[in-house]
């Protein structure tokens, strides 16, 4: 099965995007599941001639790395737990979970990258689904009673259906960027307007939602998207060396500044103050353990409570007018940093951050100048690495694999798109 048999790659893409709406509507956890629905038929479709790039094993050796540090970790246990038959089957190691994402996401971009036909077709399907997927979450925001109503039968609410909602939201904000690139196709001088209505409506959107990351998310998104603007040449790279920086200094700088920035006067919410207290304890783990770190998933058993913090207990008691809230009681550290560069950083050390430097070096070293991408790929490959710093620096775990697999897809999304405009547009 080749493209040269005169089936397309882009026809299984497509066919997978057929359920993103659903997957993120249910909380997007199932997007690991997409990725390895599109993964699949896309090993029939990649060459394996020439080899593996290098990117690919420099990405292959940080989640190899990663998943060598369970043996050190407090976290590692079962590696599959449930059955099957029964429909409970799950992996439950975040080493092998982060490996497969990485082998299903090499073989969906490869795949996409040898797109030949079909691909105007595709892209098409696929902005059709966003735009759905958009409208859909900006009707919940109007409508958020009876969005939750809409949740009701099958799932709780008051807890769960708020955070499924939240999940979906960060779900199509990955989509934001394909929106952007697809409407700036258009002829002149309605790329202008179109362009600039689908980034509004965004916004508001996630306004409605009260998505704070997705909505902050939407200015970094404008940043990268004026940076490539601006630097038609090297705008990818100027983007990706500032993402390694962000990773390496991590430790120092969220480590350092957090309680300033709490004993400042900003307006903060105490879920984000208690977040800065959570990157404090993280950069102190990374002290303990430099080199090699805790191992994967450590963060999940630092249960330490704010009871044995006595100055970052005190701090919360102050900066809050939250009353009658048991602070001593809570973990500084719920689960995991909330920011992935800090959380390679204390769970696979100086080793892990190397990898994953090289990965970005080889990354930036692959892309395309924004001048070569031409004006929409170049918007719609910004706004990606806007969108998913955002989300990579204040919500999921590095160890997520369905973050890693909504990327990919709408990665995967924009080369499409790109594969469907004709040669003549690509200087635009």
């Amino acid at each position: 099965m080749t493209e040269s048999r005169g089936f397309s790659y882009a026809v299984v893409l497509a066919a997978a995007f057929a359920l993103w709406i659903p997957v993120a509507l249910f909380g997007a956890g199932g997007y690991s599941v997409l990725l390895a629905l599109a993964a699949i038929p896309a090993a029939f479709f990649v060459s394996w001639r020439g080899g593996i790039s290098r990117l690919a094993i420099a990405v292959l050796l940080l989640v190899a790395w990663s998943a060598i540090s369970s043996l050190w970790s407090d976290e590692t246990g079962q590696i599959m737990s449930g059955d099957l038959a029964q429909g409970d089957f799950g992996i439950n190691a975040a080493g092998l979970r982060i490996l497969l994402t990485a082998i299903a996401g090499i073989l969906t971009i490869a795949a996409c990258l040898r797109i030949r036909s079909q691909a105007r077709i595709a892209a098409g399907f696929i902005v059709l689904v966003i735009l759905t997927h958009g409208i859909l979450m900006l009707l919940m925001g109007l409508l958020p009673n009876t969005a939750l109503s809409a949740y009701a039968p099958f799932s709780d609410p008051v807890k769960e259906a708020p955070q499924n909602i939240l999940r979906s939201a960060n779900a199509f904000f990955l989509g934001v960027p394909l929106l952007i690139g697809a409407a700036w196709c258009f002829p002149a001088p309605w790329r202008y307007p179109a362009a600039a209505a689908g980034f509004l409506l965004s916004a508001a959107t996630f306004l409605l939602l009260r998505s704070d990351v997705a909505l902050l998310g939407m200015v970094f998104v404008a940043l990268a998207s004026a940076v490539v603007m601006i630097f038609r040449k090297n705008g990818f790279r100027i983007l990706i060396g500032f993402v390694a920086l962000a990773v390496v200094s991590s430790p120092i700088v969220l480590g350092a500044t957090a309680p300033m920035v709490v004993n400042s006067d900003l307006p903060l919410q105490a879920s984000s103050k208690s977040r800065i207290f959570a990157w404090s304890l993280a950069a102190r783990k990374v002290e303990e353990r430099p080199l090699v770190g805790h191992g994967i998933e450590a963060s999940k058993e630092w249960r330490e409570t704010f009871a044995e913090e006595p100055d970052l207990l005190e701090l919360m008691r102050e900066s809050t007018d939250l009353t009658g809230i048991p602070w001593e009681k809570y973990r500084i550290l719920p689960g995991h940093p909330h920011n992935m560069g800090l959380q390679l950083w204390a769970e696979t050390g100086l080793v892990g951050v190397l990898l994953g430097c090289a990965a970005l070096f080889l990354l930036a070293l692959a892309l395309p100048s924004p001048a070569t991408l031409g004006t929409p790929l170049a918007l719609a490959t910004a706004g990606l690495i806007g969108a998913s710093f955002s989300l990579f620096s204040l919500s999921y775990s590095v160890w997520n694999e369905a973050f890693w697999a909504n990327m990919v897809l709408s990665a995967a999304a924009i080369i499409v798109l790109g594969k469907a405009r004709p040669r003549r547009e690509s200087a635009e």
